[in-house]
């Protein structure tokens, strides 16, 4: 089977980090399409902390600007098109009345037109990253997503999605919410999961698809993480399974913080030093909610589902050009008229990115995705 290769950027602006994954999207005559990750690149920025009263302040735009443009360059210095740099925003603009505006400068600024995504199209796009992840094994279950601003539930049957629920609290979120200093106390702790426990009260389809949980995100990297490196576990790839009694475990671990713990996170995750916490209680809450026997984190999600959508809206509207096309030509060749020459883009490669390997494989530890 041959297959043909487009590179592609898939820029996520969340409300903590800015992140950009840059794929080889591998295709074949059958439908089968592959996703490679050929490299990633995160900033923290906490566009959160730009928010007051629910509009993004002039410095927060000016400080996503910066950070979507040095993307931008690299994303054409290694030979994406600038037509194939997708840019999507989740909970980070979701919440706030300016978003309009915000997206409308984003685009004067960097030519980049920014997807808002609803908190119930995030948890379908999760699902569909699932979904490709996994394969056939994903049938009959529940989905969660936790995010820096926002966390997303769905349930599924065969392989559809038959409910979805999104509320606006995540691991930064909370921690905003309730921490005082970077590690929360006690009190706080307490306050966390109480706070989470009487959000997710009223949805009551939790706990009804089936025994498997799937958490995406990453946040579930760094819980699937932190599950090995307190087990002696080999690194954690996509489909890493935890028990119910041992996610728990390692949730109570590494909320209950010491010394050599604070080492270990500091280690593993610097950038997750004020959120591990807060995000492993939201996801222990949601778990004795659930109560499933097998908790399975994913290697893909929201930016996977979302480029997938992508190349599915690419291929239909290059079928509806080309029956066009097909058509106009018939009548300019009655006519003795040549096609137009195609234009071709010209871009320079930055001389730090001149040796990406074209044939990195899609199978990465949940390290590499950080």
């Amino acid at each position: 089977m041959s297959f043909e290769k487009t590179r592609y950027a898939v820029v996520d602006i969340g409300s903590n980090t800015v992140k950009m994954n840059i794929y080889d999207v591998m295709t074949s005559a059958e439908g089968e399409t592959r996703l490679n990750l050929v490299l990633t690149e995160s900033s923290t920025i906490g566009l959160i902390s730009y928010k007051r009263r629910r509009i993004m302040s002039d410095a927060g735009i000016s400080r996503l600007i910066e950070t979507l443009e040095k993307y931008k360059r690299l994303a054409l210095a290694v030979n994406v098109s600038e037509d194939r740099i997708f840019s999507l925003a989740t909970a980070s603009l979701r919440y706030i009345v300016n978003a309009s505006r915000v997206v409308s400068i984003v685009k004067a600024q960097t030519g980049l037109e920014t997807s808002l995504i609803s908190g119930e199209n995030e948890a379908l796009l999760c699902f569909d990253g699932l979904k490709y992840a996994l394969g056939g094994s994903v049938r009959t279950g529940m989905l969660c997503d936790l995010g820096g601003g926002s966390i997303e539930l769905l349930g599924f049957v065969d392989g559809l999605a038959v409910k979805a629920y999104s509320d606006k609290f995540g691991c930064l979120s909370l921690y905003r919410k309730f921490v005082d200093k970077i590690i929360p106390s006690k009190k706080e702790k307490k306050k966390i999961t109480g706070y989470i426990e009487g959000r997710i009260s009223h949805v009551d389809w939790l706990g009804s698809y089936g025994d498997t949980l799937y958490i995406v995100g990453g946040t579930a990297r760094s819980a699937a993480r932190l599950h090995a490196e307190m087990t002696s576990a080999p690194a954690p790839m996509s489909g890493y399974t935890i028990s119910y009694e041992e996610f728990l475990d390692t949730v109570d671990f590494y909320t209950d913080l010491n010394k050599n713990r604070i080492e270990t996170l500091i280690r593993l995750m610097p950038e997750r030093l004020h959120t591990i916490v807060t995000g492993l209680l939201a996801f222990a809450a949601v778990v004795r909610r659930v109560n499933p026997k097998n908790i399975v984190i994913s290697g893909s999600g929201l930016r996977e589902g979302y480029l997938l959508s992508r190349i599915r809206e690419l291929e239909a509207a290059g079928k509806s050009e080309s029956a066009a096309e097909a058509g106009i030509e018939i009548e300019f060749e009655d006519a003795g008229s040549i096609e137009p020459e195609e234009a071709e883009d010209i871009i320079e490669d930055a001389e730090e990115f001149e040796d990406i390997d074209d044939d990195i494989p899609h199978e990465h530890s949940f390290s590499d995705q950080e």
